[in-house]
C-alpha cells in the first residue's frame, strides 16, 4: 500500500509538461527549428508489480528520453560535428538514471538500438554504491630520497668505507708496501708482517694485492676471524680450490690430521710445478695465540709447507707486542719481512679524492677545490678512512646548498657533523724557541730554589773557603838584561880589531 503525501515534491518524470519540453531541449541542442512540435510520447508500458516506486519513475524518464532520441532527426552530413545533436540516452546513461540499486551495463552495446531492444528484456541489475563509480585514484610510484650520487650524477658512492678494490689509491707508502710484499712473496722467505693503524686500507691492499698476484701463485685471503686452526685449515682448502664448500658442508667430522694432511699433498704437488700458496691473514692481532703457534709449527724447516706456502700476518701496530708472547718465540724469529702502511701525505689527498671521484663514475660535477683538500688533511692527518667520512659528509652538505664546489667551509661543517677534531701537529720554529726558553726559565728557577733551601750550607762553605791560606810563592823570576847592539862596520874605529872576513 502506497501512501500519498500532497506535501511532498514530486518526480519531474510524473510532470507531463517536463517531459513535454525533453524533445524541444534535445532539437535545440541540434540546431533545429524551435517551431516543429515534439513527436507524440509512445504509450508507456505497464511497471512490473516487484519495482519500487522509484524504479517506477526512473523507467519513465528512460523510456521518454529513448523515444524522443529515436523520433528526433538527425542532422544532413554537411552540418559541423559540432551542431550534431547527441541523443539523449548519451548525456544520461541509463544506468545513471536507474535507482542506487541498479547499476551499468557488465559491457557496451554495439549500437544505440540494439542497447535499446537489449534494455527491455535484460533484467535490471543492481546498481553499485557511488563511491565505486568513481574512478581509482592513481596509484603514485614512491619517490626515493634524492642522495648525494644521484644528486652530482655519480653511479655509485665514491666514499663509501667498503674494501673495494678499484678504489685503491697508489699512494708513495701504499706503492712500496706492495711492491715490498711482492718481492717477499718472490723471495721465498720467512712469514711476513704488515702493520698499520686503524684506517689506513689494509684490507683494501691485501685485496688488490690478491687480483694482481701472478697466477702461479694461488691465494687464500682470510678476512673473517678465525678462532681455531681446523677452520682455517678448511678455509684454506676452499681457497686453493683443492676440495668444494659443499663437500666440507657434508662431512662436519673432518679430523685435523685428514685436513692437514691433504693440504700437505696439495703444497707438494706445487713444488715441480713451480708454483707457491699465499694465504693472508687479516686483522691477525685477534687470532689466538696457540693458532699462531700451530701456524709457526707448519711452517717449520722440514714441513711440506716450508718451501711452498708464504704466510702474511696484517695487523695493526698491537700484533707486534702479540708476537713476542713466549709460545710465540719460533714464528717471530722466523718472520723475514717488516712492513708498515703510512698515511696520505699533504700533497696526495687532492690526489686521492680525484681518483675515488672517478672510479665511481664522475665526470666533472661535483670537485673539491685546494682549501678543502687542506682542511681534509689537517683534519684526518691522512688516514685514508676519516678523509671518506668526511668526503661522504661533505657531498650530503653540498647537495643541501645545491653547490657543485666542495670548499673548506663545507668540509670543516662535515668535521663538526661528525664531531671529529683537528689533529694534533708538532710545534712550529717559534714553538720550539718558545718550548726552550721555558725549560731553561724552569731550570734557573730550580737551581734558585734549592739554592735558596740550602743557604745555610753554602754559606759555610763559602766561609771556609775565605779562610784557606794561599799558597807560598816561588822564586822570584829574573828579568834578562838585554845585550847592546853590536855597531856597524864602519862605525867601529880604526884602533879596534876587526873580524876577519870568511
Amino acid at each position: 500500500m502506497q501512501v500519498s503525501d500532497p506535501r511532498a515534491k514530486h518526480w519531474l518524470a510524473d510532470d507531463a509538461n517536463f517531459l513535454a519540453t525533453l524533445g524541444d531541449l534535445d532539437r535545440g541542442l541540434g540546431g533545429l527549428d524551435p517551431g516543429l512540435e515534439s513527436p507524440p510520447l509512445p504509450p508507456r508500458s505497464a511497471p512490473v508489480s516487484s519495482e519500487t516506486a522509484a524504479s517506477r519513475t526512473s523507467a519513465r524518464v528512460i523510456d521518454a528520453a529513448r523515444a524522443l532520441s529515436a523520433a528526433a532527426p538527425l542532422p544532413s552530413s554537411a552540418a559541423p560535428v559540432e551542431s550534431r545533436p547527441r541523443p539523449l540516452l548519451d548525456l544520461f546513461p541509463e544506468w545513471a538514471l536507474l535507482p542506487e540499486s541498479a547499476g551499468p551495463p557488465a559491457s557496451p552495446a554495439p549500437s544505440e538500438s540494439a542497447a535499446a531492444a537489449a534494455a527491455d528484456d535484460a533484467p535490471r541489475r543492481p546498481r553499485p554504491p557511488m563511491a565505486s563509480l568513481s574512478p581509482e585514484p592513481a596509484v603514485l610510484p614512491q619517490l626515493q630520497a634524492l642522495t648525494g650520487e644521484t644528486f652530482y650524477g655519480l653511479p655509485e658512492k665514491p666514499f663509501s668505507l667498503s674494501t673495494d678494490p678499484r678504489f685503491e689509491y697508489a699512494s708513495a707508502s701504499h706503492a712500496r708496501a706492495r711492491e715490498e710484499l711482492l718481492a717477499a712473496i718472490h723471495a721465498r722467505g720467512g712469514p711476513i708482517v704488515l702493520t698499520a693503524p686503524f684506517g689506513m686500507g689494509k684490507t683494501t691492499l691485501c685485496r688488490a694485492l690478491v687480483q694482481g698476484i701472478d697466477r702461479r701463485i694461488v691465494t687464500s685471503l682470510v678476512l673473517e676471524p678465525v678462532q681455531s686452526f681446523d677452520e682455517l685449515l678448511k678455509t684454506m682448502l676452499v681457497d686453493f680450490g683443492v676440495m668444494a664448500r659443499e663437500d666440507l658442508a657434508g662431512a662436519p667430522h673432518l679430523t685435523r690430521a685428514l685436513l692437514a694432511s691433504t693440504l700437505n699433498t696439495f703444497l707438494e704437488s706445487l713444488g715441480p710445478l713451480k708454483a707457491a700458496a699465499v694465504v693472508l691473514i687479516d686483522e691477525a692481532q685477534n687470532v689466538p695465540v696457540d693458532l699462531l703457534a700451530d701456524l709457526g709449527a707448519a711452517l717449520a724447516p722440514g714441513t711440506p709447507g716450508a718451501g711452498v706456502l708464504r704466510l702474511v700476518l696484517v695487523g695493526q701496530p698491537s700484533l707486534t707486542k702479540r708476537l713476542k708472547h713466549p709460545d710465540l718465540r719460533g714464528l717471530n724469529a722466523s718472520i723475514g719481512q717488516r712492513l708498515t702502511l703510512g698515511p696520505l701525505s699533504a700533497d696526495e689527498v687532492s690526489g686521492y679524492v680525484s681518483h675515488r671521484l672517478s672510479v665511481a663514475g664522475g665526470q666533472g660535477r661535483l670537485a673539491f677545490d685546494d682549501t678543502a683538500c687542506g682542511v681534509l688533511f689537517q683534519l684526518s692527518a691522512g688516514v685514508p678512512r676519516t678523509v671518506n667520512l668526511l668526503c661522504d659528509r661533505a657531498m650530503t652538505l653540498g647537495q643541501q646548498a645545491s653547490t657543485d664546489l666542495i670548499d673548506g667551509a663545507l668540509i670543516e661543517a662535515a668535521a663538526s657533523d661528525l664531531d671529529l677534531q683537528p689533529a694534533a701537529e708538532g710545534p712550529g720554529p717559534l714553538g720550539r724557541v718558545l718550548i726552550a726558553a721555558v725549560f731553561a726559565l724552569l731550570v734557573l728557577v730550580g737551581a734558585a730554589g734549592a739554592l735558596w733551601a740550602s743557604r745555610d750550607a753554602v754559606e759555610r762553605t763559602i766561609r771556609q773557603w775565605e779562610q784557606v791560606p794561599l799558597p807560598p810563592g816561588g822564586p822570584a823570576r829574573q828579568l834578562s838584561v838585554p845585550l847592546a847592539p853590536i855597531p856597524p862596520p864602519e862605525l867601529i874605529p880604526d884602533n879596534l880589531p876587526r873580524r876577519p872576513a870568511i
